[in-house]
């Protein structure tokens, strides 16, 4: 459990630099890691800008925030195989 603490404790750290360059508006960073109704409104901050570092540091802080529900994103569709020019052999 510490160990989780320790990670979102430093997540917590780095959105809030960001999110001060980004809206000059800073967080607590320990009451992110206690609270999980404060957690969320952060995360919906970062989901708002448009820096893609928090955007992926929002969605860290969802897989380990252990107050939050754990948010499962669907994966990427995979691509269609590219069209086969030889099936057996070559010509």
């Amino acid at each position: 459990m510490s160990g989780e603490m320790e990670i979102m404790f430093s997540l917590a750290g780095r959105m809030h630099v960001l999110l001060r360059r980004e809206f000059n508006r800073i967080i607590d960073v320990e009451w992110m890691c206690a609270d999980a109704a404060y957690a969320r409104e952060v995360v919906k901050l970062a989901y708002s800008a448009s820096s893609d570092e928090l955007h992926r540091l929002a969605e860290r802080v969802e897989e380990v925030h252990p107050l939050l529900p754990h948010v499962e994103y669907p994966a990427a569709p995979l691509r269609p195989a590219a069209e086969q020019k030889y099936m057996t052999t070559l010509r």
